[in-house]
């Protein structure tokens, strides 16, 4: 009997949670070729490329026209999906249905909407922590991408049970295709938000106060970070790329800096590494534990060290190489094949079930 297994890909262009969609969807869909798939998608996005890599037509799409984190799409989900007989509700972030009854898989990139205690970000706290209320009382499965996110879910939740740890991998695509030596460029990649430390990196790089250097800040603009340092000549905000785009600048940078206080998983210092591209990253969330020895660590409770630890790389060559060995053992770890297998054998053990 074919089971009915829905899945919520409406993230799919977010940042680190869409490269998780994009590389593992196809691949799960595709092992399940007798059972049918019911897709939750954005009609605001053109999933085509995704689709072409569906082998079979087991699947139909459902248009969810809600906002992701509001009340309407609680709603809208459950009526849509209300005459359904539902074996397995997929979310692929943890922005559960908590009206449809039907076993649960979520998966968890990070729970930092629950620890950002900022008074901006209140209701956005605050629905998270009912998500995550519904999440335990439903006995839900999770996937966590990290020993140090499954530990905050214990930590902030109290779930303790019924949590996997399956690692993100990394592409393929990612490769060298230039020495790191003659570039003048220091390199920050990813959202500019505050637990990502973009004004400790700038004020570190103007202290730094070297002309023949460039920092370049790729992702999400924050236009009120990018106003405040509009007339720093050497310091340019590039927006968002995509990876055919993005390779080119970890290609050309001398330094990739991760500044981050929080880090559920962390992709960029993984593609920088698979870029040979040196990486200085802070001793914080879960960047120890997923770059061990392929990137140099600062501490963020010592004033100055970013500074110094980016002068310390940008003079040491030798010590540069050696992380870029480092890091060439370290990113055969993240396979996304072992990933798609270790959510294979999950999903197995919940149908089963």
């Amino acid at each position: 009997m074919k089971n009915n297994i829905v899945i919520d890909i409406r993230m799919i262009n977010n940042s680190g949670i869409g490269t998780y969609i994009k590389n593992i969807l196809s691949k799960v869909i595709n092992h399940y070729k007798y059972d049918h798939f019911i897709l939750l998608v954005n009609p605001c996005i053109d999933y085509t490329n995704i689709f072409k890599e569906l082998d079979f037509n087991n699947f139909e799409i459902l248009n969810i026209k809600s906002p992701i984190y509001s009340i309407h799409e609680q709603f809208e989900i459950y009526i849509k999906l209300f005459t359904y007989n539902i074996d397995l509700f997929w979310s692929t972030n943890y922005n559960i249905p908590i009206l449809l009854q039907s076993k649960l898989l979520v998966t968890v990139h990070d729970i930092w909407h629950i620890v950002d205690k900022s008074s901006k970000r209140i209701i956005r706290r605050f629905y998270a922590k009912v998500l995550f209320y519904f999440i335990k009382i439903k006995d839900s499965n999770i996937i966590a991408v990290s020993n140090f996110t499954k530990n905050e879910i214990i930590s902030h939740t109290k779930i303790v049970s019924n949590i996997t740890v399956i690692k993100h991998g990394i592409e393929k695509f990612w490769k060298s295709n230039k020495s790191y030596k003659d570039s003048k460029i220091i390199l920050y990649v990813g959202n500019i938000r505050k637990h990502k430390n973009v004004n400790l990196l700038i004020n570190s790089f103007n202290k730094i106060n070297i002309k023949s250097f460039k920092l370049l800040l790729v992702g999400r603009v924050d236009e009120y970070i990018k106003n405040n340092n509009s007339n720093e000549f050497n310091i340019e905000f590039i927006g968002e790329l995509d990876r055919t785009q993005l390779v080119k600048y970890y290609n050309n940078a001398r330094l990739l800096v991760l500044p981050s206080s929080y880090e559920g998983f962390g992709f960029t210092p993984l593609e920088s590494m698979a870029c040979d591209c040196p990486v200085l990253v802070s001793d914080s969330g879960s960047l120890r534990e997923v770059c061990k020895d392929g990137v140099f660590y600062f501490d963020l409770n010592i004033e100055d060290d970013l500074k110094n630890k980016i002068l310390y790389l940008l003079n040491n060559e030798q010590v540069c190489d050696e992380l870029i060995n480092n890091g060439k053992e370290v990113i055969k770890e993240y396979d996304w094949v072992k990933t798609v297998h270790e959510t294979i054998i999950k999903i197995d053990k919940l149908l089963v079930n």
